[in-house]
Formats: C-alpha cells, sequence, structure tokens
C-alpha cells in the first residue's frame, strides 16, 4: 500500500514569524493542540516551531500521538484541546478520515478546530475532504512554510475561542435556567442561600467555598447590625448564622463591607463578591465564592443573569414568608395557628412519619365561665402564661399551637408527644402578677396515620374524642378509639346514598351572583351544587369532599357541565348572554385526560360562546400537580375562556408558580374577607393578595361579603367583584335572571 514520502520532512521548514504584542500574563493558559501523524522527524520539527510561540496572548502546549488508535485513545480521557492537527496517511491510506470522523461522531467533539495535513494530496483532495468532513484548513505540509504555521493555527485557534464562548454561554444558560427552578423550590431565606452557593459553584466550574451574607434593612435594627452569614460552604461552614466580623480571614469581611456601601459587584484575581440589591431581593444580599482565577468575559455575562434570577428569588422568599407568618401565626400568642398545624401534620404524613408521631388536643377547662368573671384580659394573660410551660414540655421537633381561643394542638414523636406530658403542664399552677391560678384541662392524643383523609379530617376527629373527653368531666384525657367514632361509617352511608340519588339527578346547581363592586351591576355568577334528599338539603361541606374521593365525582363534574350548560342557554334568551357562569372543578377529575377538550366540545355542541363559562380550581388543586392543571388550564384559556383560582391565600404555593399559573381571576377566601373589620392582619394579607393580582393582571373577587364595610374596603383598595350574602344567597336560575333584572343587570 503507498505511504507518504517519510523523507518529505527533511524538506519541511518553519520561517521564523514576527509575534504580535503580548500583553497576557506569564501564567496565562495555554491553548493545547494536538498533532497525529506517523511521521516522527515532522512530529520533532513542529515541536521545535511552537516551542515558544505565543497566539491571541496564550502559551502553545503541544502534545504529539503517532496513530489513528492513539489519538482515539488520548481523546477519549482528555478532550481538552482547541485544535488538532491530523495527518491523512497513517496507519492506513484513510486513517486520517476516519480519525475525523470518529471525533466528530464518535466522541462527540464539535469545538476542537481540525487542520488536515497531507504530503500526498492525491490520497484525499482537497475540495471532497473540505465538502464531506467539518474541518478549518486542510493543506501540505510543504506549504505550512510559506502559508505559515503560525496564521493557521491563529484562525483555527480564533475559530475555537469563538465557538467555545459560544458553547459556554449556552451551557451557563441552561445551568441558571435549573437554578431558577431551585430557587423557586425555596421555602426559605437559608434554603435559598445555600441553593445559591451551590448553583454558583457549579456554574463557574469550582468547589462551593464561600458565604452568603444580609444586611439587616435601617428600620429592623435596634443598634447598628454587622451583616450576618446566611449562607456558608466550603471553609466557611463554621461561620453560619453569625456576623462577619466573627470570620477568620479580614479581608473578605472587608471587602463585603466595601460591596454593600458601593452596592456594585467586585471582582479579584481569585474571587468574586456579587451584590444583590433589595429592589427585588427586599434586603441588600452579598455572595462571595472562592473562584480561585479571574472569570472570563463569557462568566461575568453569566454571573449577572445569574445575579438577577437570585435577587428575584430572595424576594419571593422574603414574600412568601410574610405571607406566611400572616396566615399560620396566632395574632395574640405568636405560636403557629390552628392553618400551621394542619400543615405541620402534612408535612410529616408526607415524610411517612405518620405511625411515629402523635396529635394531642388540650382543652382547657371552664375557660369561657373564668373569662365571663374575670374578664376577657386576664384570660389572655392566662393563655400567654400558659404558651411557655407547652413548648418546655413539648420542645422541638414537637410543634406547639393554637387551635382555638383555648384549645391548644401539638403534634411531634410519639414518645414525646402524650397525654400525660401534656397533663404534667398542669401540675403546678400558673403564676400571674403575684396571683396563682390553678388550672385543668381535657386531652385526647391520637397518631397522624389514625385517619385517612386530609389533616382537617384527623383534627376534626380529634375534636370529636376531646368532645368525649369534655363530657367525662375536668381534666378527662382520652384515647383516639375508632369503635366511638362514627364519622367514617356515616361517610360510608352518604357514599353509597350519593351513587343512588346521582343517578335520579337529586343533585342540581343554584346560583350565587357575582357583582362589579364599583357599579353593583351583576357580571356573573356562581354555580352551587346542591343534593336534594327526602330530609332535607344535604350541606356541599359534607358530600363534595366524599364526592371527591370517590368515582362519582366524574359523573358530577359532567351533570354540573350539563346543568350549567342549560343554563347559560336560558340566561342568553332572557337577554343576560354577557353573564358569565363559574363553575368548580375538583383535583380529581384533573385525573381524566379527556376533562378539558369534553368541556370544550359539550360547550360548543350546547352552542356556548367562548368566555361565557368560567372554571374554579382551589389554590391547593393547582399546586398539588402544577405541571399537569397548569397545561390543562391553559388549553382550557386557549379556547377563549377564563380561570379562577379559589380560596386564594390558604395554600402553600410558592410565589414563582403563582406567576405562572394561567389565571384570569384570583378569589380571596371568605376568611380573609370575614377578618377585614376587626383585624389589621388580616386587611394586610388582602392587600398583599391585591397587589399579587395587579402585578399578574388578574381580576380579584371576594368571596364571602357579608357587610356594607367590608364591601366598602375592598371597593376602596382595589378589589373588582363581590360574592356574598350582602349581595345575595345562591338561588334557583329564575331567581337569578329576576334577580339580575332588579338589579338592572339586562340594561
Amino acid at each position: 500500500m503507498p505511504h507518504e514520502d517519510k523523507g518529505a520532512a527533511d524538506r519541511i521548514r518553519f520561517r521564523a514569524e514576527a509575534a504580535p504584542p503580548d500583553h497576557a500574563p506569564p501564567e496565562a493558559r495555554p491553548w493545547r493542540i494536538l498533532s497525529a501523524d506517523d511521521d516522527l522527524d515532522f512530529r520533532q520539527a513542529l515541536s521545535f516551531a511552537v516551542r515558544d510561540m505565543r497566539i491571541l496572548g496564550r502559551p502553545v502546549e503541544l502534545i504529539t500521538v503517532a496513530s489513528l488508535s492513539e489519538a482515539a485513545r488520548l481523546l477519549a480521557r482528555d478532550r481538552d484541546f482547541a485544535v488538532i492537527l491530523v495527518d491523512v496517511v497513517m496507519e492506513t491510506d484513510d486513517a486520517g478520515i476516519r480519525l475525523v470522523k470518529a471525533i466528530r461522531d464518535t466522541l462527540g467533539l464539535q469545538e476542537p478546530r481540525i487542520v488536515m495535513l497531507t504530503g500526498q494530496p492525491g490520497f484525499a483532495p482537497a475540495e471532497a475532504v473540505l465538502e464531506t468532513l467539518d474541518l478549518s484548513d486542510y493543506c501540505l505540509k510543504s506549504d505550512l512554510s510559506h502559508r505559515g504555521l503560525k496564521n493557521i493555527l491563529t484562525a483555527a485557534i480564533r475559530a475555537y475561542d469563538h465557538l467555545a464562548e459560544v458553547s459556554a454561554a449556552r451551557r451557563g444558560l441552561q445551568m441558571i435556567l435549573e437554578a431558577s427552578n431551585h430557587f423557586a423550590a425555596a421555602r426559605s431565606v437559608a434554603q435559598l442561600a445555600e441553593a445559591a452557593l451551590v448553583e454558583l459553584a457549579q456554574l463557574l466550574g469550582v468547589p462551593p467555598d464561600g458565604i452568603v451574607c444580609v444586611e439587616a434593612r435601617a428600620q429592623e435594627r435596634t443598634v447598628p447590625a454587622s451583616p450576618m452569614v446566611i449562607g456558608a460552604a466550603g471553609r466557611f461552614t463554621p461561620f453560619l448564622h453569625q456576623a462577619i466580623d466573627h470570620l477568620p480571614e479580614a479581608p473578605v469581611a472587608a471587602r463585603i463591607r466595601e460591596v454593600l456601601a458601593r452596592r456594585t459587584d467586585v471582582a479579584g484575581t481569585d474571587f468574586q463578591l456579587i451584590f444583590v440589591p433589595r429592589q427585588l431581593a427586599l434586603s441588600d444580599y452579598v455572595i462571595y465564592i472562592a473562584s480561585g482565577r479571574p472569570l472570563e468575559r463569557t462568566e461575568r455575562e453569566l454571573v449577572k443573569v445569574f445575579a438577577a434570577n437570585a435577587s428575584k428569588g430572595f424576594g419571593n422568599v422574603a414574600l412568601i414568608s410574610r405571607l406566611d407568618r400572616m396566615a399560620y401565626e396566632d395574632e395574640l400568642l405568636h405560636i403557629p395557628n390552628r392553618g400551621a398545624l394542619l400543615r405541620e401534620i402534612e408535612t410529616r404524613r408526607l415524610q411517612g412519619e405518620g405511625h411515629e408521631h402523635h396529635l394531642v388536643l388540650l382543652d382547657l377547662d371552664n375557660f369561657a365561665g373564668l373569662n365571663d368573671a374575670f374578664g376577657v384580659e386576664l384570660g389572655n394573660r392566662i393563655l400567654r402564661a400558659l404558651v411557655a410551660p407547652l413548648q418546655q414540655r413539648f420542645p422541638a421537633p414537637a410543634v406547639v399551637a393554637r387551635i382555638s381561643s383555648d384549645v391548644f394542638g401539638i403534634v411531634g414523636p410519639a414518645a414525646q408527644v402524650t397525654m400525660a406530658r401534656a397533663a404534667q403542664v398542669f401540675d403546678e399552677p400558673l403564676e400571674i402578677d403575684d396571683e396563682r391560678y390553678r388550672l385543668t384541662a381535657c386531652v385526647m392524643e391520637i397518631a397522624l396515620d389514625a385517619i385517612d383523609g386530609d389533616p382537617a379530617e384527623l383534627l376534626r376527629a380529634g375534636w370529636g374524642m376531646l368532645h368525649h373527653a369534655k363530657l367525662q368531666g375536668p381534666g378527662s384525657r382520652i384515647a383516639y378509639d375508632p369503635h366511638i367514632e362514627q364519622a367514617a361509617g356515616h361517610r360510608f352511608a352518604l357514599m353509597s346514598r350519593l351513587g343512588q340519588d346521582l343517578r335520579r339527578e337529586a343533585l342540581f346547581l343554584q346560583f350565587q351572583p357575582q357583582v362589579d363592586m364599583a357599579s353593583g351591576r351583576v357580571v356573573g355568577a356562581e354555580a352551587l351544587l346542591r343534593w336534594r334528599t327526602d330530609e332535607g338539603l344535604i350541606p356541599p361541606s359534607e358530600f363534595i369532599p366524599i364526592a371527591e374521593k370517590s368515582s362519582y365525582i366524574h359523573a358530577i363534574g359532567d351533570l354540573v357541565l350539563r346543568q350549567a350548560c342549560q343554563a347559560l342557554d336560558r340566561l342568553a334568551a332572557a337577554g343576560l348572554a354577557h353573564l358569565v357562569l363559574s363553575i368548580n372543578l375538583s383535583a380529581r377529575q384533573f385525573e381524566d385526560p379527556n376533562l378539558i377538550p369534553g368541556l370544550l366540545e359539550t360547550c360548543a355542541a350546547a352552542g356556548i360562546a367562548p368566555g361565557r363559562l368560567e372554571v374554579e380550581v382551589t389554590e391547593t388543586t393547582a399546586m398539588d400537580n402544577f405541571a399537569h392543571v397548569s397545561q390543562a388550564l391553559s388549553r382550557y384559556r386557549d379556547g377563549g375562556n377564563t380561570v379562577a383560582i379559589d380560596d386564594f391565600g390558604t395554600g402553600f404555593s410558592s410565589l414563582e408558580y403563582v406567576y405562572q399559573l394561567p389565571a384570569d381571576r384570583l378569589k380571596i377566601d371568605q376568611v380573609f374577607v370575614a377578618r377585614l373589620e376587626h383585624d389589621e392582619r388580616g386587611r394586610q394579607l388582602v392587600r398583599l393578595i391585591l397587589d399579587l393580582a395587579r402585578s399578574i393582571d388578574a381580576t380579584v373577587i371576594a368571596e364571602g361579603v357579608e357587610t356594607a364595610a367590608q364591601a366598602e374596603w375592598l371597593t376602596a383598595h382595589g378589589c373588582h367583584i363581590g360574592q356574598g350574602w350582602l349581595y345575595a344567597r345562591p338561588m334557583p336560575l329564575e331567581a337569578l335572571i329576576d334577580f339580575c333584572g332588579a338589579a338592572g343587570a339586562a340594561a
């Protein structure tokens, strides 16, 4: 088989080339070049030619191999090359061409630039090779002298550098996108700070070694405060939750203060300081990371994008924390409230701790009589004084909550949370202003997995058992006993009856008007399901939860949709075609992949114009399976319809997910509306929801509006639509038509 003339290398001479001005530091990372050539003389000549060469301010490092197989093995474990010089003919006539294909197709190396060399062009004609292979250049070895080796390498390195920069930017942006998802899932500033350090280190390709600091806002300080370390990694881990004054490296603390004073990033040769301003983050943060090197231009741009996302993440977590405190903290005692206890129960169940953890309910005896005799103020002081003994008896990981006026709930490990320990709280009298008050309480205990269903059902079962204890007298204790828990049997009987009544269509809709709060005009109505039996109406709160846990929910959904379409047709005939009817969808209904297509098809077949039938889902339903529910709701909106999020403010959704929800309306839960007249914290919470709705351009509907004072407050603060007994109770369809006529809605 023909081979290249091995004497050709003797005729190759690389002339000296003038070097461009070089301003790079001598320690600059070299351009790595791989030469695959079986001619020893050529490899030696090439090594001599590039020995002191600098290209674009950086030195050149040459690695040589003598065959296709040797090159392939090297590239399989070391892929960091800017340019690869490939001889066409090595161990075989087409070894070079096969190596190029292996580099691109098998090894997947797309960034390194390949220059093919040959001493015998007949083996691989240049035009054919350049058309079929991804090469930067193809030249004869004898042409290297007059073309200039450095010119060839410089052109290839420029192309590699551009491709590597684009690839690095693409990878960096993908990593930032993934980091944003982690930020959205963070539920506390500490979690987000930890995530920020880890994600930033991954973005820069360095070990996580740094800190995140937060500066206390001026209005939160009682004395001048040093920035606090809220996230730490690497050598800084022992200094978590300490002021930066305690850091062992004084220059780091000084640089953090400099960043906070200048309110801008600071970069060093081996560290990066990123400033996250309070405009979005609600406090000033500084992220310090030991990079070990200066950042490249692309990395600096990626860090700016990363900082913007981190700023948004810190702001979201801060807002969630504010909402969480207002919604889940008892106003009087500043401990968790009923909602927080339910959330804690759900969390421990999800962690598989239902059997190992118990709930204790504690109800003070004759507390109402004490209030009547000595006044509410003393009763409140007794409750406040009781918090410390309870928390001492039940330290973390147990959680103590106040769930009603004089009832406390404690959840925690079964060995710790017991009726006996709860009773010990009252072994000694409470001392208040030198007065001693000896109290007793009824107590019940139940395992978290004792009741199927949601935490509210567990709490209801506990209430039932606590009632039994109260009937036995002050200081009574009772453990949960399924034999005296009649709720399960009642639910089963009710479910059986529901199936029978569904077949004879004993379920029907009533409609509660929704009123424009500015004009008083009826703009829509919510369709509410009712169940009439021979004994009377069964409350929706009793049968809807049962239906949602059964297969009947799909048949009920079909019935509601059918009756709603009939109602819309009747409203149009009465001149009320502008009214929007809303129907509720449960989480179970989204299990049906044909839910939204079926809705759209039914509306179209009934002649219902897009936009006249709105669907409502609770915030909890939307969050339980966010991606699936969000996709379904988006499809419904794409058909020209609207979506409302019901009971807003009672779920546990991250604000990042709220911004992604395909929602046109947010419905403020009636629990918050009821607190408007007497509770500033309740008003603050509603203001936050109204502000959030404005930021996502959503209409707000207030549920449970019962007084003119509530309506006036909501109107003054920008709430759009009201629904509640102040305007009208749920009513039959014909009554709704009459009501709209009386209100002038048909005009």
